[in-house]
């Protein structure tokens, strides 16, 4: 059973490969003739991550210094990557690894971190010093995904940082792998139409017009069911003062956004945090969901405040060199980018960087001084102590988002 993250490369839109890793951790690719490859060299990395401050990490009037802006990408101001931000993008990483541990049965309804709620050989489900809110998340509900369906994944309670979470597992299985692979595009409708007809009618938002959506994606779209938005909603209401966050890792990171978007039309202002989000959107539809979550809005703020405005909204954090996060190549991205400049594990705040919505990155400088550092480094084709077919493919680079996302270990 396939049990790591897919990547799905196209050349010339008519060869497509597919990669991932078997249970012993080999990198197995199938290509379009059937035939596989099979490289042995996956080595887990783990690094040490900064604790999460104190403070409630959604009040708005709490400013830390922040982040030096990255002279080399532009020379106006940049919104800076404060303490605050930096913590919770590192904190979001690890609830999203936390969805590998699905598999093994291993997160436990109804128990807190530090009694039993996901691994004790995770430091972060039983170590203070590493997660100060143990004893005071729960896991909620563990969803599985039927045969045939997407969105296996978890909702858990941080009642310390006073947060909802809903987080969706990346690529694991035989479904999981055939929906990657999907890549025409399907006319898009909300699973919620009701609530989007709402919208349209009351002149709230424009009615999404031309827009098409990744088709094996969709499928999460199809298979959406009343019940799991009652599994949400109850979860949520319980707690109407918290924050409502909805993460993922790569495929997870594709549904974490339809989720997103539907959640957003039943009323809820989520902050949707991706890592490693393949596009999944037509242009129409990226300019849809641009307005749906208020991106321009968000930008211009953070333009004027300086820091970045991390409460609500669609963001995606991109690490350099990901494959993932530049394929399809004819879908569009939407949301405000996070970039991860430095290629190697660990990622500190100084590595990351605000790049805001598509029409406003300074792409081609971020590039030019990426492609210098890769010279210098002589790095750019995946860590070298990884094997060659994972190096080809960029897997590291693709796993790699301020810890190994796509595991159940070392973190």
């Amino acid at each position: 059973m396939v049990t790591r993250g897919s990547i799905l490369l196209a050349f010339g839109l008519t060869k497509f490969i597919q990669a991932y890793e078997d249970p012993q951790h080999r990198s197995i690719v199938v290509v379009q003739d059937n035939s596989v490859i099979v490289s042995n060299g996956f080595v887990g990395i783990s690094t040490g991550i900064p604790d999460l401050a104190a403070q409630d990490p959604f009040d708005t009037s709490f400013k830390t210094s922040y982040g030096k802006p990255y002279e080399e990408t532009t020379k106006s101001q940049v919104p800076g990557i404060s303490d605050l931000v930096y913590e919770r993008l590192v904190y979001f990483s690890k609830i999203c690894a936390l969805t590998y541990c699905i598999e093994r049965n291993e997160l436990v309804c109804y128990k807190s971190f530090a009694e039993g709620g996901c691994p004790p050989r995770l430091k972060f489900c039983s170590n203070e010093e590493d997660n100060f809110g143990i004893w005071r998340t729960r896991v909620e509900l563990v969803l599985l995904a039927e045969k045939g369906e997407l969105g296996t994944g978890y909702i858990a309670v941080d009642h310390e940082r006073r947060v909802v979470m809903l987080a969706f597992r990346g690529s694991s299985t035989r479904q999981d792998w055939l929906s990657d692979l999907l890549i025409y595009p399907a006319e898009y409708l909300p699973s919620s139409i009701e609530f989007y007809n709402e919208w349209v009618s009351t002149g709230k938002i424009k009615p999404c017009d031309n827009c098409m959506v990744h088709r094996g994606f969709h499928i999460f779209l199809k298979t959406l069911s009343a019940q799991f938005f009652d599994h949400v909603e109850s979860v949520s209401l319980s707690f109407p003062d918290y924050k409502l966050v909805i993460t993922g890792h790569s495929l997870g990171a594709a549904l974490a956004t339809l989720a997103g978007i539907e959640l957003k039309l039943r009323g809820y202002d989520p902050l949707v945090l991706t890592y490693a989000s393949p596009h999944i959107f037509n242009y129409d539809l990226s300019v849809w969901v641009d307005e749906l979550f208020g991106t321009h809005d968000i930008h211009q703020n953070s333009m004027k405040s300086g820091l970045v405005e991390f409460t609500r909204g669609y963001f995606r954090v991109i690490h350099m060199q990901d494959y993932i996060t530049m394929v399809p190549p004819f879908y569009e991205p939407a949301g405000l980018e996070i970039f991860v400049k430095k290629l190697h594990l660990p990622h500190n705040k100084e590595d990351v960087i605000y790049r805001g919505p598509k029409l406003h990155r300074e792409t081609e400088t971020d590039f030019q001084s990426v492609r210098e550092d890769v010279a210098l480094t002589g790095h750019g084709q995946g860590h070298s102590i990884l094997g060659p077919i994972e190096q080809w493919l960029h897997m590291y680079e693709h796993r790699a988002y301020f810890i190994l996302i796509n595991t159940c270990d070392d973190f």
